[in-house]
């Protein structure tokens, strides 16, 4: 005769099978929903504060009008701002962080002389700036 719980194996308390599966499930779509949301916050963030300064330096030093600066300072971002969080999120630290910021300022730069087409030096010096506005209001607030 066969004892039914002596011949059940013992699991400590653990869940096994499709629940736990859907548990496992359950936490990686938040997960994902929390990067998701960090990431469009910082977009967002990063839109408030770098679009008025690439307007109104681009367009007060007469390198483009206001709307074609604000247009330029949009698209920048939204050029960089994904390849910078897909380059930080397998492994983020300090190192790759500022190394990446570096990198984000020298790419927007790049695309600014290509659209502009003059004053290569200035067009960095704001991207870098723009940039510096960005990074510290981002570790202010977020």
């Amino acid at each position: 005769m066969q004892h039914a719980e002596r011949d059940q194996p013992e699991d400590h308390g653990r869940q096994r099978g499709p629940q736990r599966d859907g548990e496992r499930g359950a936490r990686r779509r938040h997960e994902q929903e929390a990067s998701l949301h960090a990431v469009l916050t910082a977009l967002l963030l990063t839109l408030a504060v770098e679009v008025p300064l690439y307007t109104v330096a681009l367009a007060g030093t007469r390198l483009a009008g206001w709307r074609r600066a604000a247009a330029l300072g949009l698209v920048v971002n939204l050029l960089t701002h994904p390849v910078l969080w897909w380059f930080l999120a397998p492994r983020p630290s300090a190192v790759r962080f500022w190394a990446a910021e570096a990198a984000v300022a020298l790419v927007e730069a790049a695309v600014l002389a290509v659209a502009i087409r003059r004053d290569r030096l200035l067009l960095l010096v704001v991207s870098v700036g723009a940039n510096a506005c960005s990074v510290l209001t981002g570790l202010l607030l977020l």
